[in-house]
Order: C-alpha cells, then sequence, then structure tokens
C-alpha cells in the first residue's frame, strides 16, 4: 500500500498532543482533508468503533468508513474502505520530544483504481495535505 509520513513538533505534552490530534471534534480545525461527519460525529476513538467520515482530496469528494483498529494513547491506528474498492490507512503516533511531543501521521491508500502512477499523485497530494494540516495542528498546540 503506497503510503506518505510527515510529524511536526509541538510544545505540548505527548498526553495533550494525542488528545488534541486524535479527537473527532478538532478535525475540523486542523486536518485539511475533513469534510465532515455524514452519519454523525463519533465520539472519542475506541477500538474496534467504526465511523464514516467525508473527506475531500484533489477536489474530489469521498465518504470513507474507518474502522479504529487499535488506541492506546500514544497511537491510533484506523483501516478505511473507500469509493470504488479503495482501501485507507491512518496511523497518528505521538512521542514526547524535548519539553513537547512529535506527532506523526501516517496515510496509505490503495485499490480501487488507486495504484501505479494514479496511486503516486494521490499519495504525493496526501503528503502536501498532511504538511498543511500538521502545521495547522502545531498551531492548535
Amino acid at each position: 500500500m503506497p503510503s506518505v509520513s510527515k510529524s511536526v513538533d509541538v510544545p505540548a505534552a505527548p498526553e495533550a498532543a494525542f488528545a488534541l490530534a486524535t479527537d473527532p471534534s478538532r478535525f475540523g480545525e486542523w486536518l485539511t482533508i475533513h469534510d465532515g461527519w455524514p452519519q454523525g460525529e463519533p465520539g472519542a476513538p475506541q477500538q474496534g468503533a467504526s465511523f464514516v467520515q467525508k473527506v475531500k482530496i484533489m477536489g474530489m469528494p469521498a465518504d470513507v468508513s474507518w474502522t479504529v483498529e487499535e488506541v492506546d494513547g500514544t497511537r491510533l491506528v484506523m483501516k478505511g474502505a473507500g469509493p470504488m474498492g479503495a482501501t485507507l490507512s491512518s496511523t497518528i503516533s505521538v512521542t514526547a520530544s524535548g519539553e513537547g511531543s512529535t506527532i506523526s501521521y501516517e496515510s496509505g491508500v490503495d485499490g480501487g483504481g488507486l495504484q501505479g502512477p494514479m496511486a503516486d499523485t494521490v499519495t504525493q497530494a496526501a503528503g502536501a495535505e498532511l504538511e498543511r494540516s500538521l502545521n495547522n495542528l502545531k498551531g492548535l498546540a
């Protein structure tokens, strides 16, 4: 699965940084691809929970059905199903760094026509969005 990973240092303790980065009610403030919750905003992520997120990348809207595979206070791993058989992954992790934290976000896409050159194009666009998103997140921390 083609993926992209970006990180940012923030001046917040790891617990606070993780809470901010994984709070669905705050996604609209920092996550540039987030476009809403078509079935209602989910609560705090819990292992096994499922929810639908509306995203927009490269100007194209899509609903992604996410399932939380792992959440432990420092790492959130989700797998998603998008349109036309696309599969997605999203991992947010936080580690202590000096007096603050490093937040890392990895995103992957595959299937549904997202292979070869198209996968590279989408991955490149996702990387640019992650960069902007993490800079937004840093401003909130």
